[in-house]
């Protein structure tokens, strides 16, 4: 048990009034403040550690001085609980933490709109679609339950209960960690528990069309055989496939941003990293789709008027699935954007100028095609079996 002391300190010599302060000690580190309750030093009771009857209000200040005592105690008894080593920070942050949310998910609700990685559509919904899925797990979560156990147990269900991918599962993890960092720096949870949890996430795959895919893809778009809503889906899938763009970045792409045979952007995804400028070649393919989308508009957005991302999403896998195209492989806009990648490397071998033209911040995203230039040395190789002895 700790011992914990009560003590009139003076806040000027020179005078006779002062404050009761509070000390204990925690594994040898001194604790010690203020109760914030005033008094004079004649009215202070040394021997019961209250202030006496003779100041008019000492019910009210006695009655401070034992929810200061109450709350010291609460956060002991709550580390003893669960079993908890407190150490002084510890302390210090559990006793000065607010407690004006009853679940964590009415902290999230009142502060999402400070949180600003929410900074894009694609991302906002993403980061309710994670945090619903949470709240379904617990429903009355509060910020002391999210312990390293707790995400464990949530890791599994992820990937047990859910059925999701390692990747997914990681995702949603690296999401949660976003909002518990939060919680954690505003004062309302005594540790990050993030700070001792991790899990090692594999390098993930991805999936990109193959050149016959491709032109089968191209074949069906220049067939016009669709029905309008699959073409106008087709069509902006291709136009990523020769673009390199992200979904979201080419959903706000403007006619205003086009300059001959190139057309320049800056990436939603990085608006708040002051990102430079990127600059994109035009193809001849990508011209031709882009004449296509736009006819004889000089300004505005390239695409008007399209579904959301999880619909369109859904009629490429339709589209897949067509007796002129038969990709047997789960294609969502994502592989447009892959398979750009994936035949850049493949012809220019230059890993540099891939991660500017897809406006990776570090070489370590462009990382995941490397596999191409693997591909590359094998060809290489084989040169050498050419000669003989």
């Amino acid at each position: 048990m700790v011992t914990i002391n009560l003590y009139f300190r003076r806040h000027n010599p020179k005078k006779s009034e002062g404050y009761v302060w509070v000390n204990f000690w925690i594994n040898r580190e001194k604790v010690n403040f203020t109760t914030g309750v005033m008094t004079l030093i004649k009215f202070w009771d040394e021997n019961k550690k209250r202030v006496s009857g003779k100041d008019p209000l000492c019910d009210d200040k006695n009655l401070i001085i034992e929810n200061v005592l109450s709350r010291i105690n609460q956060v002991f008894v709550k580390y003893r609980l669960k079993n908890r080593k407190i150490t002084r920070q510890a302390f210090i942050r559990a006793y000065n933490r607010p407690d004006d949310y009853p679940t964590f998910f009415d902290f999230i609700k009142d502060h999402t709109r400070n949180l600003n990685f929410t900074n894009e559509l694609s991302t906002m919904d993403t980061h309710k679609y994670v945090l619903k899925k949470i709240q379904e797990y617990a429903p009355s979560l509060h910020f002391d339950d999210i312990t390293t156990d707790w995400l464990d147990e949530y890791y599994a269900y992820l990937r047990k209960k859910l059925k999701n991918s390692e990747n997914t599962a990681y995702k949603n993890m690296s999401t949660f960690r976003k909002y518990v960092r939060f919680a954690f720096k505003k004062g309302y949870m005594d540790e990050n528990p993030f700070d001792s949890w991790s899990i090692r996430r594999t390098r993930a795959s991805y999936t990109f069309l193959t050149e016959d895919e491709l032109s089968r893809l191209l074949n069906l778009y220049k067939s016009g055989t669709l029905e309008n809503k699959y073409h106008k889906t087709l069509e902006f899938f291709l136009f990523m496939c020769f673009s390199s763009l992200h979904v979201t970045d080419a959903l706000s792409l403007k006619l205003e941003q086009f300059n001959g045979n190139s057309f320049t952007y800056f990436r939603i995804k990085n608006k708040n990293r002051k990102p430079e400028p990127i600059t994109i070649p035009i193809s001849n393919i990508l011209a031709e789709i882009t004449k296509n989308v736009v006819g004889l508009r000089k300004k505005g957005l390239i695409f008007e008027n399209l579904p959301v991302e999880q619909t369109m999403n859904k009629y490429l896998k339709h589209i897949a699935k067509l007796e002129e195209v038969k990709i047997d492989k789960p294609i969502s806009h994502k592989a447009g954007r892959h398979t750009f990648a994936t035949y850049y490397l493949r012809k220019t071998k230059d890993l540099t100028s891939l991660k500017e033209i897809l406006g990776h911040s570090e070489l370590r995203e462009t990382l995941i095609y490397a596999h191409v230039l693997d591909e590359s040395k094998q060809e290489g190789i084989k040169f050498f079996d050419e000669f003989k002895l």
